[in-house]
């Protein structure tokens, strides 16, 4: 980076980015718990390093669980072809440390510290990495700089920037593409994202490549091992519809679809997940449906048994991918809300995907509408015709659940070519 972008991130950002996480902390407990988990950080990295003084180091960044998860199939194959290696994932946000699963490949999972001058140059020099490889689009100035001055390379992976990004904003453009141009390696998950890079960083002497998205592997080997879950089957032989991750504006647009629909098919059932299952969520289906003299039961009661109710309240994280599985076919929420949730669990499912008008922020959904396996609508009548067709009509069913697995199948593999890049480059 630039002298000037240096100081003024230092200067300005930094100051007054750590006085407003202190204030805040005061309100909110995940920002406390993101500052104390910092601080434990600290004595991780002493405990690691004296266990293991010698041993190179790859440090992997994800901010968040959804980074983390892209990160997992990447993570398997450096493990496997580099046993030698010990892989340190770091995390910002509470929730990715908190939630994400302890894998056997990593051998420390910790938050990265702050992102000031001192703190990371500290942070490199006891952490020891041989390389830093940061996932998607989480980058930060102090660590990369300092990454520089010590010599480790710095590789961003799964690398997405859409083209009417903020990135491209006038007064944060030079920031981006001075931060951006830091970096050693990039790979870009589309020819899209590789263009939109291009154009953000200019001629320079990077090595930028277009190598898949990493979560098409992810998402076929969370299928395979969490289809062996010991989760009850909820329905007998229906035709099930799931809605996963709903939000009350696309509830909005929805549920009285899916009441219509119950009372034309005496064996349509339904699944729905609050993206947010918290109690005041649930009543407010619970409410909803009761008035319409709809069954509903939560998840939390079901038995081992499939239950005799119409829909199913999910008020558990963690399952929803692989109750995919279980319906014939999904909507995911996010679409009228301004930003759609994951289509690729259900299309790894051979679910025909349905969702609202917003769904440009998902390369996925994109290529579902494009290959048929996904369709948006920005009306409850749009809703209405997809789900009475896929009922009635098996034939468009069948090409649809084809054309939704099809989207994975035909992106699998960047995992491998992730893996292979990072370790030609030691």
């Amino acid at each position: 980076m630039t002298i000037f972008w240096i100081i003024i991130y230092n200067i300005i950002f930094v100051p007054l980015a750590f006085l407003a996480l202190q204030i805040l902390a005061l309100f909110n407990d995940k920002i406390k718990e993101g500052i104390k988990g910092r601080k434990i950080t600290w004595y991780d990295l002493k405990r690691f390093r004296q266990k293991y003084p010698n041993k190179p180091v790859f440090l992997i960044h994800s901010v968040s669980l959804g980074e983390f998860e892209q990160a997992k199939p990447v993570i398997r194959g450096l493990n496997a072809v580099r046993p030698d290696v010990l892989i340190v994932a770091s995390f910002t946000s509470p929730s990715g440390f908190s939630h994400a699963e302890r894998m056997s490949e990593v051998d420390l999972m910790i938050y990265l510290p702050f992102d000031s001058f001192l703190g990371t140059r500290r942070f490199i020099q006891k952490l020891k990495p041989q390389k830093i490889i940061f996932v998607t689009y989480e980058l930060w100035p102090n660590l990369i700089l300092n990454a520089k001055r010590h010599h480790v390379p710095t590789y961003l992976m799964s690398a997405r920037i859409r083209q009417k990004s903020t990135k491209f904003s006038p007064f944060v453009r030079g920031f981006f593409r001075e931060l951006y141009r830091s970096l050693d390696y990039i790979f870009a998950v589309s020819e899209k994202d590789c263009m939109s890079v291009e154009k953000l960083i200019g001629s320079v002497q990077i090595k930028l490549m277009t190598l898949g998205d990493t979560r098409y592997d992810q998402v076929v080997e969370r299928a395979r091992s969490r289809i062996t879950n010991h989760i009850p089957r909820l329905f007998n032989e229906d035709f099930v519809f799931i809605i996963g991750s709903i939000w009350p504006q696309d509830a909005k647009h929805l549920l009285p679809v899916v009441v219509e629909i119950f009372k034309k098919f005496d064996l349509f059932r339904c699944i729905l997940a609050p993206h947010e299952p918290n109690e005041y969520a649930l009543e407010s289906f619970e409410d909803y449906f009761k008035g319409e003299g709809i069954s509903y039961l939560r998840f939390s009661r079901v038995q081992k048994r499939p239950v005799g109710e119409r829909i199913v309240l999910i008020d558990k994280v963690g399952i929803l991918a692989e109750l995919y599985h279980q319906a014939n076919l999904a909507f995911i929420g996010g679409g009228f809300r301004g930003s759609i949730h994951n289509v690729m669990e259900p299309a790894v499912a051979g679910l025909p995907v349905l969702f609202g008008p917003d769904y440009h922020n998902s390369r996925e959904a994109e290529l579902l509408i494009e290959t048929g396996g996904g369709f948006s609508c920005d009306t409850g009548k749009c809703l209405l015709k997809h789900i009475k067709t896929f009922i009635k009509d098996q034939k468009a069913y069948e090409e649809a659940s084809y054309s939704a697995r099809k989207v994975i199948w035909d992106n699998m593999g960047a995992s491998a070519r992730t893996v292979k890049e990072i370790l030609e480059n030691d």
